[in-house]
């Protein structure tokens, strides 16, 4: 059943991060779009694993953070300039102990102490045996927060990686390898021709800053076991991921939330660079593809895969980029205020994202207790009318979590929409 649990406030808009302490300090040049993420926050509470103490998880932090910028942890993120401070030993500081979650009770719960913390870029709680983190979206993605969770672990030693980062620009190598192939240079340009007229903008009104609330739904392993056999034996070479998200749209349709038709969906660009190339920086592109209630999951992982063949999360990136270099240097430009439509004619703006498999096959640690074992990730949504759903597949099972502001959409609709959503998935399959 979908329970609420609260989500992260967004970075304090204009906020320059406080002043740091003397003795290792150095400047880090960020990305452009490092930028554009720079004033949202991402948030994960996963568990049960077997924890370090909480000196040594600081340690272990620490470690990462002196082998260099590059690695993200110990920068503190401005969202008015590319030039950051970069403060390793301070990250020793993001991480704190709590009491572990009581025996039944809903491990989201440890999302409150996370947001009661002083703000950081990286905050880290160590709860029993359950890991909650939130950072800065600006330092990473899902990437640096997969290697911030192996280092705590001990899965991943910091002195084996790389001591420096990318000598050239990942965007810069990437774009390049993806216009090099001329198919994908004439999909681009097809695809570009093609894509639907953008509506003219309507006349919005601003609304003051909200933390998100959220609705998480558990969808157990025999569930999801059966919708994966259906999926087989009806629509093979359909991903569960694009199952879920038709399931999702149809889903919010019936509760009555309005959407836009677009949906957004996260690509990993670091497919298009070369295996030696490794950045823990933002490098996934948000892609809108639409989706309504009468596609089809087949169609929607036939547009998908299209799009990952074509380069178009580079394409994106590199687009991105370039709005944010353009964008005016002013200090509130840096963080766009929250909009609504005037009218009061709200349509949701659907992202959705995957944690992907955890622990997955090759990522040296294991629950300590499978039974229990739970990923609730949450992301805040880029705009006031913006639902962001992040799904994670957990030892056979899958978790789904909504973030959105109630004061524009009712969360008695939201809430009732996650708990259809394994329905509509099977249904889509065809399993009775």
């Amino acid at each position: 059943m979908a329970t609420p649990s609260p989500t992260p406030a967004s970075t304090p808009r204009h906020v320059d991060p406080p002043a740091s302490r003397p003795g290792t300090l150095s400047r880090f040049r960020c990305a452009a779009i490092d930028l554009l993420h720079g004033h949202n926050r991402a948030a994960l509470v996963i568990g049960p694993l077997d924890l370090p103490s909480r000196a040594v998880a600081a340690d272990r932090i620490v470690r990462l953070a002196r082998v260099g910028p590059h690695t993200r942890v110990g920068l503190l993120p401005s969202p008015h300039r590319r030039e950051w401070v970069f403060d390793p030993d301070a990250a020793a500081d993001s991480v704190v102990d709590a009491s572990p979650p009581a025996p039944g009770t809903d491990p989201a719960r440890l999302f409150d102490v996370l947001y009661s913390l002083p703000h950081r870029p990286l905050r880290i709680v160590l709860a029993g045996d359950h890991l909650a983190l939130d950072y800065d979206h600006g330092l990473g993605d899902l990437t640096l927060l997969n290697l911030i969770v192996d280092v705590i672990v001990g899965a991943v030693d910091p002195s084996t990686l790389p001591r420096r980062g990318p000598v050239l620009p990942p965007l810069l190598v990437a774009s390049a390898i993806t216009v090099a192939d001329p198919r994908r240079a004439v999909s681009l340009l097809r695809f570009q021709r093609h894509r639907e007229p953008v509506e003219p903008p309507r006349t919005r009104r601003p609304v003051p800053p909200r933390r998100p609330v959220s609705a998480n739904v558990h969808i157990a392993a025999p569930a999801v076991d059966a919708i994966r056999a259906g999926r087989t034996s009806s629509m093979p070479g359909t991903g569960l991921f694009a199952i879920y998200t038709v399931a999702l749209v149809a889903a919010l349709t019936e509760a009555g939330v309005r959407l836009d038709p677009m949906v957004t969906l996260p690509f990993d660009a670091r497919t298009y660079l070369p295996s030696a190339m490794r950045t823990y920086a933002n490098f996934s592109a948000g892609l809108s593809f639409p989706v309504d209630e009468a596609t089809s999951a087949a169609a929607l992982q036939r547009a998908m895969t299209a799009s990952a063949r074509m380069g178009r999360p580079t394409a994106n990136l590199a687009l991105a980029t370039i709005k944010t270099l353009r964008r005016p240097r002013d200090r509130d430009s840096a963080s766009p205020a929250q909009h609504v439509p005037a009218d009061g004619r709200v349509r949701a703006e659907l992202l959705h994202s995957s944690v992907g498999h955890l622990p997955g096959h090759q990522r040296g640690w294991q629950w300590s207790d499978p039974a229990r074992a739970a990923v609730i990730g949450v992301a805040t949504p880029p705009s006031a009318t913006g639902i962001t759903v992040t799904t994670g597949f957990v030892g056979g099972a899958v978790s789904m979590t909504a973030a959105f502001r109630d004061d524009v959409f009712d969360p008695a609709r939201i809430r009732a929409a996650m708990d259809a959503v394994a329905g509509h998935a099977a249904r889509i399959v065809g399993v009775p």
